[in-house]
């Protein structure tokens, strides 16, 4: 396994949740990281944590970082350059929205938030070099 990384600062825009999840399966492929459903579980929660940023932040940019190490961990940052933080809630099977940091929670091995910056840590599993 091979350390990659990638760090990229956006207008907060919908449009670049997708840009962040190609950027995550990049860094991790470059990683070694080849099993698709870790890939796409990593990508799940970029794209939460990225829309929740540019749903509630109070600036008009967000900070995306993503490191995938040789332990075979993914580090995932998104500053929303906000002083609120995400809340785990409990969403209605009406409720449109809410369900994003739960999905955070389950599927990260650990997360939280750093002054402006909301972070999670997701195991990578099997790799190949």
């Amino acid at each position: 396994m091979r350390t990659a990384h990638a760090v990229m600062s956006f207008d907060a825009q919908s449009r670049h949740v997708e840009v962040a999840r190609r950027v995550t399966a990049a860094v991790l492929g470059e990683a070694g990281v080849r099993d698709r459903d870790t890939i796409g579980t990593v990508q799940l929660l970029v794209s939460e944590i990225v829309t929740n940023a540019i749903i509630h932040g109070d600036a008009n940019s967000v900070s995306f970082r993503i490191t995938c190490d040789t332990d075979g961990e993914a580090l995932i940052e998104v500053d929303d350059h906000s002083s609120g933080s995400p809340e785990v809630r409990e969403a209605g099977p009406e409720d449109e929205g809410g369900r994003g940091m739960r999905l955070v929670t389950y599927f990260a091995r650990d997360w939280g938030r750093k002054g402006t910056c909301t972070w999670c840590t997701v195991p990578v599993g099997a790799v190949t070099v």
